[in-house]
């Protein structure tokens, strides 16, 4: 009887720990896709504030700043406000401004926040709330860089600097 609680504690770890592996695997093995997948500005379309459709491609070269975020993250606000009291509007920077929340929601937060109104800025919202997965992020706010090429410098999860994001972005100077 002993043996067969000592087998059978031992099958129950052993499961455990087989199905712990492989999922820490499958984690891997997506984050190495994302990762990928991300190494140069991938395709997306999203909804623009006036329902027009935005497509990545429309950015023939960068650099971009891509910044994921949530109106009601006090991290995002922060970040967000802080990057362009911080920002010369001289740059020719594609800056989009990704959202999942309720449209309305972005657009107070647009508002409330006074965000310039600059022909690089776009502000796009995910209804499908695809980003996240496409991107790979887990949490906001998550930041993107782009070089000219249109490949990825840097990308953030969690709020950053604005020095530091400018930083990078003229790495292409």
């Amino acid at each position: 009887m002993k043996r067969i609680l000592i087998l059978s504690i031992f099958i129950i770890v052993a499961g455990l720990a087989t199905f712990l592996a492989i999922g820490i695997a499958g984690k891997i093995h997506k984050s190495n896709i994302v990762k990928e997948k991300i190494k140069t500005l991938p395709s997306f379309s999203f909804k623009k504030l006036n329902d027009t459709i935005y497509n990545s491609n429309q950015i023939k070269e960068g650099p971009v700043l891509i910044l994921f975020f949530h109106p009601e993250c006090e991290h995002c606000q922060y970040q967000i406000t802080s990057f362009f009291k911080k920002w010369v509007q001289t740059r020719d920077i594609h800056v989009l401004l990704v959202s999942n929340a309720e449209k309305s929601e972005i657009k107070s937060f647009v508002k409330e926040n006074k965000l310039p109104d600059y022909p690089g800025l776009i502000v796009l919202v995910d209804e499908a709330d695809t980003f996240r997965d496409y991107f790979g992020i887990e949490q906001v706010p998550a930041t993107f860089i782009y070089n000219k090429q249109l490949n990825l410098v840097k990308c953030f999860q969690g709020e950053v600097r604005p020095e530091t994001i400018l930083k990078y972005l003229r790495q292409d100077d």
